[in-house]
């Protein structure tokens, strides 16, 4: 599986998929783990899905351009590839998940309390953990229990996340426990915001 491939990887880079005979320029539109989600902006040749068929995703990282080989297949929307990385380079920490600037509802407390939760609101959200605003009322603790709102799907996730980094405007925080289905859709959520991103 590759690992910590690059920090230069984001939402939205440019990236090809050298296909040997062609190469195919594509937008990064998220990642999770060693998958790679790709909008390319060409056609595809009629084999390049082929099960088994190896690839290379050529990405500028680190002020030079890397060759990762990849399997590619069909994304989970029309239009999209999954690149599932199969080298491991070591060109720099990278984020594990795809990062949104999303504006949710959540409600957090210090992990093991009865108190009453504080209301924020996230400032960005993937399937690792979030940033939220911190509020006057935020109380410091290693862990904490969050809800997340999601308004529109009427539904609610629930976690526990420790905290990463504090400042006087944020809170970072990062998932110990959280159910794979929710993990699932806040992956599904920023996906959807940089494939919005992408064909604009």
């Amino acid at each position: 599986m590759a690992t910590g491939f690059a920090s230069a990887l984001s939402e939205g880079q440019p990236a090809q998929l050298d296909l040997g005979d062609v190469a195919v320029p594509c937008l990064v539109v998220g990642f999770t783990g060693a998958d790679v989600m790709l909008a390319p902006q060409a056609p595809l040749p009629e084999d390049a899905l082929a099960p088994g068929f190896t690839t290379y995703l050529l990405i500028e990282a680190g002020g030079s351009l890397q060759a990762l080989k990849a399997q590619i297949k069909p994304g989970y929307a029309e239009g999209e590839l999954i690149a599932t990385l199969l080298d491991s380079f070591r060109l720099g920490q990278r984020r594990t998940f795809s990062r949104a600037p999303l504006v949710l509802p959540a409600h957090l407390r210090p992990a093991g309390t009865e108190q009453a939760p504080n209301t924020t609101f996230t400032r960005d959200v993937s399937a690792g953990g979030m940033r939220v605003a911190k509020q006057s009322s935020y109380i410091e603790a290693d862990l904490h229990e969050i809800v997340i709102g999601l308004v529109q799907a009427n539904r609610e996730i629930r976690a526990t996340a420790e905290t990463v980094r504090v400042t006087n405007t944020d809170v970072s925080l990062s998932f110990v426990d959280i159910e794979p289905a929710d993990r699932l859709l806040l992956a599904q959520l920023t996906f959807a915001y940089h494939r919005r991103r992408a064909g604009s």
